[in-house]
């Protein structure tokens, strides 16, 4: 068990922490506010805090440390964890690093906890959207793409301390694997992965190579373990190279959820996830059929994965896509899905959704002292800078939409 303390109400010296010498936050079951004396501005506010301690940490290997949780709701919790930097690209964010963490029992055990309200495990990731001028997308995605039916990780918003250097606002997500997928017991998971420089694409063409160890080119075994767990894989890869097209249009249906795969395109399309459609998701197996979910959602909603601009008529797609279009079936199953999740993709209601944290983030502060310390972003391949401003980039999010459900409407509407 992690060691859970009892909260300390009002102005504790366990529950405070220094955001720089002028600035004090104090983590209370209070309501929240601000003032200014002796010189330093101090908040009071009820969103939980995370601290990691340890040594200085690396992408290659986990590292021995500490996690203390402060959360006015639920107490504080200490425990020891493995912590590491996680990311590809935004490896590159040196200031305001992604974590995994695994949590640890004092002898080295795997422990699992709940933390924030998320389900109880032992591995999480926190990410701190330093790219997003919202910090608000991966969380707004994932809840986006549950509340239209879909299975996702789920997330609660904090603020990170590493030691006593101030992190920001963050995503405390639950780690994407089977139990976040759906995926019962005799099934299986797999990650695909970013597009090979080979080009070797296992869901359009053969490998001419059978699978070995926890990756199979452009696609990895999450669960389960051993050379079994490939098995649904290797049927639908051997399926999807051999069939011609009439015989795909009459038997995928027998390897895929085609509702599900319809919902999650219209889902990528509808928000502009970019580097969502052949890569960052999962394709989850239940024992006798494939569907889809979704991972890494900062590159939707407008932007890029380097916080440009994204092109609001552009359109998502893939191999395996392409040739589900042009069956009969899967075509008139995307007008008639888009139909039933239209209301989902309204500006108005997907604006609501980036309001309600965003509301509950300025309500505690927490926008102001992030951009004390995290108020531009400059990225290391455009060398261009982007403010933080959340309340402007939902305006823009919403202007955004409003362009996509244009281009959704005329392809599926009429």
């Amino acid at each position: 068990m992690c060691l859970a303390l009892a909260f300390s109400a009002g102005a504790s010296a366990e529950n405070s922490f220094r955001i720089n010498k002028n600035t004090v936050l104090k983590v209370t079951d209070q309501t929240p506010c601000a003032g200014t004396g002796n010189g330093e501005t101090t908040y009071v506010s009820n969103l939980p805090v995370i601290r990691l301690d340890g040594a200085l940490l690396s992408t290659l290997e986990s590292k021995p440390g500490k996690i203390t949780v402060y959360d006015p709701q639920r107490g504080i919790m200490e425990c020891d964890a493995a912590m590491k930097y996680r990311g590809t690209y935004s490896a590159s964010f040196t200031l305001k690093r992604n974590y995994t963490l695994h949590l640890k029992t004092a002898d080295g055990k795997q422990l699992k906890e709940s933390l924030l309200g998320l389900r109880r495990d032992d591995d999480y990731a926190l990410l701190g959207g330093y790219s997003d001028p919202s910090r608000l997308r991966i969380t707004v995605g994932l809840d986006l793409f549950r509340a239209i039916g879909g299975n996702a990780p789920e997330a609660a918003l904090c603020e990170v301390f590493f030691g006593e250097y101030y992190k920001g606002v963050y995503a405390l997500v639950e780690r994407p694997d089977r139990k976040s997928a759906g995926v019962p017991k005799d099934g299986a998971l797999y990650r695909v992965l970013a597009q090979r420089v080979d080009g070797v694409d296992i869901l359009s063409q053969s490998p001419q190579k059978a699978p070995a160890g926890e990756a199979w080119y452009n696609v990895g075994k999450v669960y389960p373990d051993g050379d079994e767990g490939w098995r649904a894989m290797e049927d639908f890869n051997a399926f999807l190279t051999s069939a011609d097209d009439a015989s795909f249009a009459r038997e995928i249906e027998n390897y895929l959820d085609l509702s599900a795969f319809a919902d999650y395109y219209l889902f990528v399309n509808a928000i502009g996830a970019s580097d969502n459609i052949e890569k960052n998701l999962f394709l989850a197996w239940d024992g006798e059929k494939f569907y889809p979910m979704p991972w890494d959602l900062d590159a939707a909603f407008g932007r890029l994965y380097n916080a440009e601009p994204s092109d609001p008529n552009a359109w998502y797609s893939s191999p395996m896509y392409e040739r589900l279009l042009k069956t009969e079936r899967f075509s008139a199953l995307l007008k008639e899905r888009y139909k039933v999740l239209r209301a989902a993709f309204l500006p108005e209601n997907v604006t609501a959704r980036f309001e309600k944290h965003a509301d509950h983030l300025q309500a505690n502060g927490a926008i102001e002292r992030e951009g004390i310390r995290f108020l531009r972003y400059t990225d290391v391949t455009t060398q261009k800078t982007h403010a933080l401003d959340v309340y402007g980039e939902i305006e823009y999010i919403g202007e955004f939409m409003e362009k996509r459900l244009e281009l959704l409407d005329s392809t599926f509407l009429y």
